[in-house]
């Protein structure tokens, strides 16, 4: 039985125990950094309650992973090291959440995942090393994705308690409904299938309800909140706000190199306060004035919108072949035309996946398992029981963003340049 050595009050959860080994990790620097990273980046500009912290996030996915854990009988061992991979799960996210992924691959010319940062910052940190002990390799076991077995999914698979508690506790500090569902019901009916050394969580029949609420508020979340227009904004400003903060030798070159000895120190040195306040530090660049806007809510505004669903076939594989190179030459002609500088006009192609509706095949062919439904006669895929189906085509916009005085010429010229 673990021992709770303190307790922690949650606006979802009531109450949530930490023992003495959490309550160590909770108080090292790579984890007290969560309480400096917004969980839903510049969502507040949106939803001005969306102030939210990954810290408490956190504290939130540790609760649910011990719930999963307890309801499909783990030992306490097993427990105790999912608890600890709850605590880490988000270490490695950088400033702003999700969105600084991009600015990383900008600059590093490959994809680099806020996981792939995690799994670097546990191998490496001192502090966490010293107080994990002898379950360092097994929390490590828990991120690798060849790892198929329920202790692994309860942390990161279709049902896990990270998006369990991401989606209620975005919905409730948003003050939108989009995202609640039957938790309860959800983890009073899962189950563990065992197949070999494999072993997967299904859903009991009766809790198929529950789980299709589960589904949709993960859609209606992205289409109403995560991939809101004025959040692409948002979010788009800071990533060329950083673009421009690199050219103009804000930041070093070397500052993020993911392949650098110093990559992890740069890092965690920032989060969403110490990145502005390195960008806001030259006056006469245009990052500057990105970052300055931003804090004053001066928001860059949509000259033009497509949806590429509406587009004919032709002109719709034009623009989906179109690479970010190909956008920035597109921008240049585009300002010039309107007589803008290039640096405020942005191209965004916005691609919202419907991700727990795609088919079985699609899950099997990357390798995953679908959400499966438990009845007398086994498990069976959620497609071939559910009366929902979603697209599998994912909903596209292309977005082009001005400044307010420059939208009549964006809305005139676009199609002439773009297509």
């Amino acid at each position: 039985m673990l021992e709770f050595e303190k307790f922690f009050r949650d606006p979802l959860y009531g109450f949530i125990g930490l023992t003495h080994t959490e309550l160590e990790l909770l108080g090292t620097p790579v984890v007290q950094r969560l309480r400096r990273i917004k969980q839903l980046g510049n969502t507040h500009l949106v939803y001005p309650s969306a102030c939210h912290s990954r810290f408490e996030h956190t504290l939130g996915v540790l609760h649910i992973a011990n719930r999963m854990a307890e309801k499909l009988r783990l030992n306490e061992t097993e427990i105790a090291i999912i608890r600890i991979a709850a605590l880490l799960h988000d270490i490695g996210h950088g400033p702003l959440s999700h969105n600084f992924e991009t600015i990383l691959e900008n600059i590093n010319n490959q994809r680099i995942s806020h996981e792939s940062i995690t799994l670097r910052i546990i191998e490496e940190d001192r502090d966490l090393d010293r107080i994990m002990g002898g379950h360092k390799d097994d929390v490590l076991l828990l991120f690798d994705e060849k790892n198929d077995t329920v202790n692994r999914k309860i942390i990161s698979g279709n049902i896990d308690a990270d998006r369990l508690d991401y989606l209620r506790r975005d919905s409730y500090h948003s003050g939108v409904a989009y995202g609640i569902f039957d938790l309860e019901r959800i983890l009073h009916t899962i189950q563990k299938i065992v197949d070999g050394d494999r072993s997967e969580i299904a859903i009991l029949k009766k809790g198929q309800d529950a789980i299709e609420s589960y589904r949709l508020a993960r859609f209606l979340m992205h289409t109403q909140v995560y991939y809101h227009h004025v959040r692409a904004i948002t979010d788009n400003m800071l990533n060329r706000a950083v673009e421009i903060a690199v050219r103009d030798e804000i930041l070093g070159t070397n500052l993020l190199k993911f392949d650098s000895d110093d990559f992890l120190n740069n890092y965690l040195s920032l989060d969403d306060s110490r990145l502005f306040i390195k960008i806001l530090s030259n006056k006469d660049s245009n990052a500057y004035r990105l970052i300055n806007d931003l804090e004053n809510r001066n928001l860059l505004k949509r000259g033009y919108e497509i949806d590429l669903r509406k587009l004919n076939p032709m002109k719709k594989r034009k623009i989906m072949q179109l690479k970010s190179r190909d956008f920035r030459k597109i921008e240049g002609k585009l300002a010039e035309k309107c007589n803008c500088d290039k640096d405020f006009i942005i191209i965004n192609l916005q691609k919202i996946e419907n991700t727990l509706y795609k088919s079985s095949y699609e899950f099997f062919k990357s390798g995953e398992t679908p959400i499966l439904i438990l009845d007398d006669d086994g498990p069976r895929e959620i497609e071939k029981e559910s009366p929902i189906f979603g697209s599998q085509d994912p909903l596209l916009k292309l977005y082009i963003f001005c400044p307010e005085e420059n939208k009549a010429q964006v809305d005139e010229f676009a199609e002439e340049v773009l297509l």
